[in-house]
């Protein structure tokens, strides 16, 4: 027990470690491309404290348009305190209307030693609403989950970490972007997993079974991408990156691989978890089980698993569709000019390789746990036999 508590410990002091030198690293990550409109361009935050003119009204489709002057009290920056002019132009998707005590961000131009600047309203200031929501939702997790919760929570932290500050600087450094995501996938599930259910057996049979539904999914993202012919530009975002001069850096095209990679590993680690939790709790209620019986239990659970599994997938993805779909309907277009699109191909490959990765890592899980666990009585029977 009390080797076990020190290995924990050694786990959580490592993984912190290991976060401090990922922040390091992704708040050093220097750029020499990309567009830099104004170097003295800044966004302090700020409250108001007079409505000078106000030019608004709200439309028919019930959205503020029009224009304001403020005045407004710097919070933050080299000229805290001072309180400042500002425009607001409020229209259908930046409607910023400010009211006297209203915190705000301004769009600040100004060169240093200079009394002229240009200051707009550029969004509520929402950073202080963030931070005391995903607070409040850590203490939701502790409370209800106790200290699975907490373990949750600090997986969640690493994948956080992981992904801002080490996969996202890694590729604009120029890294290959499906090696970067596949070794932060392999972190997260390793740190994830073992955070929630310590150094166990069921631990290392989700990792492995996790990893098996990576490979699955790479694999089914090569035949159905080349099936389709994608070439992985077929998003609108790659329009923008090649614009900023990042084709030079990183092969953008590995880009949709990675995003769906990313966005389908929660389902995947949810499946082999619940799958191998389940082994290990069959095996404690029968420790004599044989592995065809304990095989044949952990399918019959996994296939329920992976059906919701699955049907979250398809729902989660089509769900960020969804305004595109409706835009289909009310233009009333075509069936073949809408299913030989580019953007429904991706949206087919994104549901499909996820869902594959999902489905196989269930099998995988299951027969891995199986074996794991309905062998180690009779390993110990053999090891006690050749000692006595």
């Amino acid at each position: 027990m009390k080797f076990k508590m020190n290995k924990n410990a050694a786990f959580f002091i490592g993984t912190v470690f290991v976060m401090v030198l990922m922040v390091w690293f992704g708040t050093n990550t220097q750029l020499d491309f990309g567009i830099n409109l104004n170097e003295n361009v800044t966004y302090p935050r700020g409250r108001v404290i007079e409505v000078v003119v106000d030019e608004t009204e709200v439309d028919e489709e019930g959205v503020r348009r029009g224009r304001q002057e403020l005045l407004v009290e710097l919070l933050t920056g080299p000229r805290r305190g001072e309180v400042v002019e500002a425009q607001n132009i409020l229209f259908i998707d930046a409607a910023v209307y400010a009211q006297v005590g209203e915190r705000i961000v301004l769009f600040f131009d100004y060169q240093e030693g200079d009394i002229q600047y240009f200051a707009r309203v550029h969004a509520y200031e929402r950073a202080t609403a963030m931070y005391v929501i995903a607070i409040l939702f850590v203490g939701l997790l502790v409370a209800v989950g106790g200290k699975s919760g907490l373990r949750a929570a600090f997986g969640l932290f690493f994948t956080f970490v992981t992904l801002l500050f080490f996969l996202i600087p890694s590729i604009v450094r120029g890294a290959s972007p499906s090696l970067m995501t596949v070794m932060s996938s392999v972190a997260i599930i390793v740190v994830s997993l073992i955070s929630l259910t310590g150094f166990e057996k069921k631990t290392y049979v989700s990792i492995m079974g996790t990893s098996i539904g990576i490979l699955f999914y790479s694999i089914s993202y090569l035949l159905v991408s080349n099936a389709l012919r994608l070439t992985g530009f077929n998003i609108p975002e790659m329009t923008t990156l090649i614009t900023v001069g990042f084709q030079a850096n990183a092969r953008i095209s590995e880009f949709l691989f990675c995003s769906i990679m990313i966005a389908s590993l929660g389902a995947v680690m949810d499946t082999t978890v619940s799958i191998s939790s389940t082994t290990a709790e069959l095996h404690r209620a029968d420790e004599k089980i044989s592995f065809q019986d304990l095989f044949r239990s952990s399918m019959r659970m996994a296939r329920d698993c992976i059906g919701s599994s699955a049907n979250t997938l398809v729902l989660a993805f089509t769900g960020a569709f969804f305004i595109t779909l409706i835009l289909f309907q009310l233009n009333n277009f075509d069936y073949h000019m809408i299913i030989h699109r580019a953007d429904i191909a991706v949206e087919v490959l994104r549901i499909v390789t996820a869902s594959v990765g999902m489905i196989l890592a269930g099998p995988a899980t299951a027969l891995i746990g199986s074996y794991v666990y309905s062998n180690q009585k009779k390993k110990a029977k053999i090891i006690k036999a050749r000692f006595n």
